[in-house]
């Protein structure tokens, strides 16, 4: 009897710790993206100030004159995304890739993780690249919005580091490769692998 009562004990106080627990990590993740919104709109703004204003535009300069603003999908924050990258072992040697680009030759990456999220209860996993010789990490993906709504070869997404080694990718970030602006760039593009079977409704449309 007080066995029993000592394991109806130590149950109630784990299901307690679970509940805390759960609430602290919605309070945390609520707390990331408060005014995540606004940011948004904000990155969106200096986005387009970049492609009207800057030298480094990728825009040909008719169309630079006559720009008046990207197109987006509005702000949807089921698409902003926290979680892990899963590091892939660099030794005995790291694993390289090589992606297709616009122009005839392949563009060489190291694997650098992958990243799982659920999305309307689903799981889904992109693959996580990084630049020979170090240098920001490169995340490619193309949905079922390719070619139709969205740049034909796919979208290239931020990777948002937080203090506790998580990060944020948000799709309502995705954006378009400067070969969609000018065809004289460079554009490394999704390989198979980072080929969503869903449609990713955010983030930068199609120019034209």
């Amino acid at each position: 009897m007080n066995y029993n009562r000592k394991l109806l004990q130590d149950f109630i106080i784990f299901f307690i710790f679970l509940k805390i627990s759960i609430i602290s990590y919605a309070n945390i993740e609520l707390n990331l993206l408060e005014g995540r919104i606004d940011k948004l709109k904000f990155f969106r703004e200096n986005r387009d100030k970049f492609f009207k204003e800057d030298p480094k535009s990728p825009l040909k300069e008719p169309d630079r004159k006559r720009f008046k603003g990207l197109n987006y999908y509005p702000i949807d924050l089921k698409y902003t995304i926290i979680g892990v990258i899963e590091k892939y072992p660099i030794e005995p040697k790291p694993i390289y890739v090589t992606l297709p680009t616009n122009k005839e030759v392949g563009k060489k990456y190291i694997k650098y993780g992958k990243f799982k999220f659920k999305l309307d209860g689903k799981e889904y996993i992109l693959q996580v690249y990084r630049p020979l010789g170090g240098g920001e990490l490169f995340l490619p993906f193309k949905d079922k919005t390719s070619g139709r709504e969205t740049y034909p070869k796919g979208r290239y997404l931020f990777i948002e580091p937080l203090p506790d080694g998580k990060v944020i990718i948000d799709f309502n970030r995705a954006y378009n490769p400067f070969c969609e602006y000018n065809e004289k760039y460079l554009c490394p593009f999704a390989p198979e692998e980072n080929w969503l079977p869903i449609e990713i409704r955010a983030g930068e449309k199609r120019y034209r």
